[in-house]
């Protein structure tokens, strides 16, 4: 077995939970939770063929989801491929699942706990498209190693990513755009093919937008676009 370098136990950071779940959001997610979670094992890796009946073509991973927007809607453009999410904030977390819910979508599996839990029990070369999209930058220098960008999470992605798999990366804060440059380019195993600031208007194609971003471009600030393939 692959022994990550990155912790086992739980470091998630700042609020599990804001306003309080509508009746609704409850109640998805007591009907649709069973179908829809995935369960990490303790010590084995995860089998993405017994993720989905029948088994979809790819994965695709997506870390931090928000509100989940992005993760539906590349669901919805991608049915062949099995998409899994994770968000530890519930709120998130029941957002998605009525979407889900709403789209009768059948291909997303969801994590509610710490990513890193998620990346260690992937195996090698199993994963074809990481999105890593708004994540909290963290901007007091104090807490930047809560940046889930950091040498040790790039050198997992680089293990789990298929040969010219995409890591996809946006931020809206321009010191993180500078961060997540820096600990890439130290990162032989992959290669930059776009870096872009665009507003909502102009966006990358097959990039669907998120209520983060939308709300940071409201507030003048302009998203940075990364993408990164796996090349060795």
């Amino acid at each position: 077995m692959n022994r990550d370098p990155l912790p086992q136990q739980r470091y998630i950071w700042g609020r599990r939970q804001s306003r309080p779940l509508k009746e609704s959001q409850r109640q998805v997610l007591a009907d649709l939770w069973p179908k829809v979670s995935l369960e990490l094992p303790e010590q084995s890796m995860i089998n993405p063929l017994d993720l989905f009946t029948p088994p979809l073509t790819d994965l695709w991973v997506e870390i931090g989801f928000g509100g989940g927007e992005h993760l539906a809607a590349q669901a919805t453009l991608h049915p062949q491929i099995g998409f899994v999410g994770c968000e530890p904030f519930v709120n998130g977390v029941a957002s998605l699942m009525v979407q889900i819910q709403e789209q009768s979508l059948k291909n997303i599996r969801i994590v509610k706990d710490d990513a890193r839990l998620l990346l260690a029990r992937l195996p090698d070369q199993s994963v074809g498209r990481i999105f890593v999209l708004f994540p909290d930058p963290w901007p007091k220098k104090r807490h930047n190693k809560r940046r889930i960008i950091q040498d040790e999470s790039v050198t997992v992605f680089a293990r789990i990513l298929k040969q010219e798999g995409l890591l996809q990366m946006a931020t809206d804060d321009a010191d993180y755009a500078e961060w997540m440059q820096s600990i890439m380019v130290q990162h032989d195993e992959f290669e930059l093919v776009l870096e872009g600031r665009a507003s909502i208007y102009d966006r990358p194609q097959d990039w669907p937008a998120t209520r983060y971003e939308q709300k940071g471009i409201a507030q003048g600030r302009a998203p940075v676009y990364l993408v990164y393939k796996k090349v060795a």
